[in-house]
């Protein structure tokens, strides 16, 4: 402690002993941010109560948290989430910290959440990214991919026919290398492929791009690799509409991991695919880092995140940090961590997209993942922090879920699809509530 932050503890102290007992009792509730009768100045109730089923630890945060004791502070940095913010004159926002849900909004979050919620880490896993969840039916597993080290060339799966689940390793056929975002349709894991590499075994050559998979075998086709002869940056996140077109972020993250040795040729922008004809086209090309992307069920709404306040960097992060390996990764906590939505103009021939606007400010982190349940909410991962924040479709925040690991991306499993998987780095973490995921094809 220096001399003048401890002068500034001790002197406060020696005052209120030498001043009369009833501005001693005033000076106290100022500092406690109390009136004298013992109440809250800055509101009435706590900002924060337990609620909801007892079968994990759910809190109910008063009035969105919007008016807090002027003594709160919060770390700037993207890694500090939510629960990081000190509220040293408020005893129940220790409730928030500790919580496995936090509900903002009374009714739909605790309807969402259902009788019995439960949230539990199952797997400890490498301290790399763990992106592209997927559910696949038919085999009744869900696969995920892990992002590094640089070189390997193996994804996870987890068998769900058996509890507790059972994790192991498998190789597409051909070698897929980084993927980073998945969805099913129609039988198949469709990637998106960020992964930039001349010497896979056997003399393979890879570009960045989309690929699918059938589950049932591990054949692995490739639908597209280059804009015209320009190398995408990096395919980060798909998603496929009711037409069969594929909708994609490129950005440029498989450079900052390392798993592409050169930076981008084109910009980084959000594209659209037709498989049936080839052609791919530029729909969006405002944001700074477009990341997750989806659409709504009634695929008039297409939804994508802005994960801004990431930059490319020094190779300074990594061991002894919060990653396994040195990576290119700097944060600038005023970018970007929103997500937008737009208008699908549904024309036969080229869909476009109209009337963006911003929905949602990412409380941490910064907007990753982003997934759309049955009844049209949008779960979305906070990347760098350890959330799930679920919203309503114009960006209202309903509740959040709080792992205790990062979360880059999330899937539903099972019958009902009311399991929800959340994946990142060094965890993988099962979350069953009563919010459906959306119909598999």
């Amino acid at each position: 402690m220096s001399p003048l932050s401890l002068l500034c503890w001790v002197l406060p102290v020696a005052l209120a002993s030498s001043i009369p007992s009833e501005s001693s009792a005033l000076l106290q509730s100022r500092q406690t941010n109390t009136s004298r009768s013992g109440r809250p100045i800055y509101g009435n109730t706590p900002v924060a109560t337990a609620c909801g089923p007892n079968t994990a630890n759910v809190v109910c945060v008063n009035k969105f948290g919007s008016l807090l004791p002027p003594s709160y502070s919060r770390n700037p940095n993207p890694g500090v989430g939510y629960t990081g913010t000190l509220v040293p004159d408020d005893p129940s926002w220790d409730l928030v910290t500790k919580a496995d849900f936090v509900v903002f909004d009374k009714k739909r979050g605790l309807d969402l959440l259902g009788r019995a919620p439960k949230i539990e880490k199952i797997f400890d896993v490498l301290h790399v990214i763990h992106e592209a969840p997927v559910y696949s039916p038919k085999t009744n597993k869900l696969y995920v991919a892990q992002d590094g080290p640089p070189g390997n060339l193996s994804g996870l799966v987890i068998d769900l026919a058996v509890e507790p689940p059972k994790l192991s390793t498998f190789q597409t056929d051909p070698i897929t290398y980084t993927p980073n975002g998945a969805v099913y349709k129609d039988g198949y894991i469709y990637w998106a492929v960020m992964g930039n590499n001349d010497s896979l075994p056997n003399g393979l050559v890879q570009r960045p791009g989309i690929a699918r998979m059938d589950p049932s075998t591990l054949k692995v086709e490739w639908l597209l690799n280059t804009y015209y002869g320009f190398n995408f940056a990096g395919p980060n996140d798909l998603v496929v509409d009711k037409n069969g077109d594929i909708w994609f972020t490129d950005t440029d993250y498989s450079y900052v991991i390392g798993t592409s040795p050169s930076e981008r040729q084109i910009q980084l922008a959000t594209y659209r695919f037709r498989p049936s004809t080839g052609e791919v086209r530029m729909v969006e090309d405002t944001l700074d880092h477009p990341n997750g992307i989806n659409v709504s069920p009634n695929g008039k709404t297409l939804y994508i995140t802005d994960s801004g306040l990431e930059r490319i960097g020094p190779a300074t992060r990594g061991q002894g940090d919060f990653y396994l390996y040195p990576i290119k990764i700097d944060f600038v906590a005023s970018g970007k961590r929103n997500i937008y939505a737009y208008d699908v103009n549904d024309s036969p021939n080229s869909p476009y997209l109209t009337n963006k606007r911003v929905i949602f400010q990412s409380i941490e982190g910064a907007p990753d993942g982003l997934k759309v349940a049955a009844n049209g909410f949008l779960v979305v991962a906070s990347g760098l922090s350890f959330g799930v924040d679920i919203l309503d479709p114009a960006g209202g925040l309903i509740a959040r879920i709080q792992a205790k690991h990062p979360v880059e991306n999330i899937a539903w499993s099972g019958k009902d699809l009311k399991t929800l998987w959340l994946v990142g780095i060094g965890g993988i973490t099962r979350v069953q509530f009563d919010l459906a995921g959306p119909k598999l094809d």
